[in-house]
């Protein structure tokens, strides 16, 4: 297999079809052992894994600290409280249920999306940018902290939630409640960390080589994602199973022969 020299992730593996793409995502699965990874997919491998409102703040200041992205967090959840959005179905939302639900609404958070299904990622890599070289990166559940899958309430308020990340060298999961149809169908989940200042990003990535990183050439992004629409039903339309995303399947910048798949 194609070895790709990446200035960001170093040397990693570059699949030159969709056969060799998918072993490399199923990998050890097929074997007794547990091997479950979080995914995440991006159309250019030359931007760094950064949070939203790490690359918010960069757009002001040439470099941010953990404590600027605590101010600004901070600020948020209580405008956002001010504005009434703390509440949902009667239910008062605790911090990082709301920071989560401003994530999932396109507001910049320290909170990195990633999937639960690697097509999803994959999906969001070739779908992105075609003439640009993309990446798939899976995040091994081995190397996570936090809360554990569908546990939500371990982290009380944001002060418990960010108090003692900087004493870690690996961020920290959590899965928001499936309050949306287009959660469930992106099988949406977060990791965050205090800020780093490696070159990967904003987000701490452990070095101990148990993560997965995949180039994904234009070539391939073109083969992958017209796999991903005819066999696995993985499109625009259901990731987004709501009105925006159907207005979006069929806005002017989307081919019409893809609202069906035959």
């Amino acid at each position: 297999m194609k070895q790709f020299n990446s200035e960001l992730f170093g040397i990693i593996q570059e699949p030159e079809s969709v056969l060799e793409l998918l072993a490399m995502i199923i990998g050890k699965s097929v074997g007794p052992k547990r091997y479950v990874k979080l995914w995440r997919g991006q159309g250019d491998i030359q931007w760094p894994i950064n949070s939203g409102a790490y690359r918010r703040l960069l757009k002001e200041k040439g470099k941010v600290t953990e404590r600027e992205i605590v101010n600004y967090e901070e600020l948020l959840l209580d405008r956002a409280r001010h504005k009434g959005y703390g509440f949902t179905d009667g239910m008062v939302l605790s911090d990082m249920e709301l920071l989560a639900r401003l994530q999932h609404h396109g507001a910049a958070t320290r909170l990195v999306d990633f999937s639960k299904n690697s097509m999803v990622a994959l999906w969001f890599c070739v779908n992105s940018l075609p003439s640009k070289t993309g990446l798939l990166l899976g995040f091994d559940t081995n190397q996570v902290g936090g809360n554990g899958e569908g546990v939500y309430d371990t982290f009380k308020s944001y002060s418990d939630a960010i108090g003692e990340l900087s004493e870690y060298d690996h961020p920290m999961f959590i899965e928001s409640p499936v309050v949306s149809k287009r959660i469930a169908a992106q099988h949406g989940v977060f990791l965050f960390s205090d800020v780093s200042n490696k070159k990967t990003g904003s987000l701490k990535i452990p070095e101990e080589g148990l993560n997965l990183f995949i180039v994904i050439s234009p070539e391939l992004k073109i083969q992958t994602r017209k796999v991903l629409i005819e066999t696995f039903d993985i499109r625009t339309e259901t990731l987004f199973p709501d009105l925006d995303g159907f207005s979006i399947a069929n806005s002017v910048d989307e081919n019409p022969k893809e609202v069906y798949r035959w």
